[in-house]
C-alpha cells in the first residue's frame, strides 16, 4: 500500500499502545483475545486524534532525530508535519480523502496523488498491524517504572518464532502512564539487543472534533507541482 507506507511508522505506536490499555488491563499478562477486543473497541470509538512524536533512530554510529506532528480524522483524513533538528523547513503530507499532497522542502516540490476507490485508507493497515501483533508476538508485563516522575506500566513484545523478517526489529518495550494511559515511550531492539528506534509521545488528544479545515493543503508559493496521477491504495 503506497499511501499507508508513507504514514505507517507514525501510526504503529498509537494503534498498538492506545488499544492495548483502553481496557485498564494492568497487573496480568494480556491475552490475544483481550488485545483484539480492545483494539476493535478503540478503533470503533475513535473518530479523530492528534499527537506529537519525537523519533530517534540508531544505525551503527549514526543517530537521526525527527519530530512528527500528526492528525487523523475518519474516514480518511491525515496530516503529518515532520521537522528535523537544525532545519527550519518542514516536510508536510496531507490527505483530505480525495488527494494526497506532499511538500518536500529540500527540492521545493509538491507532489499530488489522486486517490480512488477507497473509503478508509487506514483500514487495511490497521488490520495488518493487529494481525502482526497477535500472530507474531508474545506480550508480557515486565513491571512498573518511573519516567519523569510518572509511574508507568512496562510491556515487552517478542517474536513467537525466529525468522529472517525479525532481524531488524526483534524486541519492543512500551511504557504507559498509569494515570492517563498515555504511551510515554516506545523502544525497539534488534536481535543483538541494540536499541534501533525510540519514540516518545506528547500531547496525545483523542476525539476532540478536529475540523475538516485542518486537512486542507495550502500550496507554498513558488513550488514546483508534480501530478503523479491516480492510484488505488488497495491494489498496491
Amino acid at each position: 500500500m503506497v499511501i499507508m507506507q508513507k504514514f505507517r511508522p507514525i501510526f504503529v505506536l498509537i494503534f498498538i499502545v492506545v488499544a492495548l490499555f483502553a481496557s485498564g488491563c494492568t497487573e496480568k499478562n494480556l491475552s490475544a483475545e483481550q488485545i483484539a477486543a480492545q483494539m476493535i473497541d478503540k478503533e470503533n470509538s475513535t473518530q479523530d486524534y492528534s499527537y506529537t512524536m519525537h523519533m530517534t533512530s540508531y544505525t551503527g554510529e549514526k543517530t537521526k532525530e525527527i519530530e512528527y506532528k500528526t492528525m487523523f480524522k475518519k474516514p480518511n483524513m491525515i496530516k503529518s508535519i515532520a521537522t528535523e533538528p537544525g532545519k527550519q523547513n518542514q516536510t508536510v503530507s496531507v490527505s483530505d480523502g480525495k488527494f494526497l499532497w506532499s511538500y518536500i522542502p529540500d527540492t521545493n516540490t509538491v507532489t499530488k496523488i489522486t486517490l480512488s476507490n477507497v473509503s478508509e485508507p487506514t483500514r487495511n493497515d490497521y488490520a495488518d498491524i493487529i494481525g502482526e501483533l497477535l500472530n507474531d508476538t508474545n506480550i508480557s508485563l515486565l513491571g512498573m517504572e518511573n519516567i519523569d516522575g510518572r509511574t508507568t506500566y512496562l510491556l515487552e513484545t517478542t517474536p513467537k518464532e525466529a525468522n529472517g523478517d525479525n532481524k531488524l526489529m526483534h524486541k519492543a518495550k512500551i511504557w504507559v502512564d498509569q494515570e492517563t494511559w498515555m504511551p510515554l515511550r516506545y523502544e525497539a531492539y534488534n536481535v543483538d539487543g541494540n536499541l534501533i528506534i525510540k519514540l516518545e509521545i506528547q500531547d496525545l488528544k483523542v476525539n476532540t472534533g478536529l475540523p475538516d479545515s485542518e486537512f486542507k493543503f495550502e500550496i507554498p508559493e513558488g513550488t514546483k507541482i508534480v501530478d503523479m496521477g491516480e492510484i488505488n491504495p488497495q491494489n498496491n
